[in-house]
């Protein structure tokens, strides 16, 4: 399973879809502890590190769905492993 569907998988009365989407904090605080993994994250990575960020799967899957769309993100080739390509994460 793709990391971009494991992270879109939809928890009950999520924040995200009651408020229409992901905030600019969620998304700044998404960015922000992948940059600081190493600008990459895996699946099982994300499982622990996301939701410590107080991110959940819903928000994760809304904002990954975004900077992969903007080409500002990048799933290997057995679509295990997020990279960033933003700013702090250019190659």
């Amino acid at each position: 399973m793709s990391i971009a569907r494991v992270l879109a998988l939809v928890l009950l009365a999520s924040p995200a879809l009651a408020e229409g989407g992901p905030t600019e904090a969620q998304r700044k605080a998404f960015i922000a502890a992948i940059t600081a993994n190493g600008c990459q994250m895996t699946e099982a990575e994300a499982e622990v590190q996301l939701p410590a960020a107080g991110i959940d799967r819903e928000t994760s899957g809304l904002i990954t769905d975004a900077l992969l769309a903007q080409g500002l993100a990048e799933v290997n080739q057995d679509q295990s492993t997020l990279t960033l390509r933003t700013e702090g994460c250019a190659s």
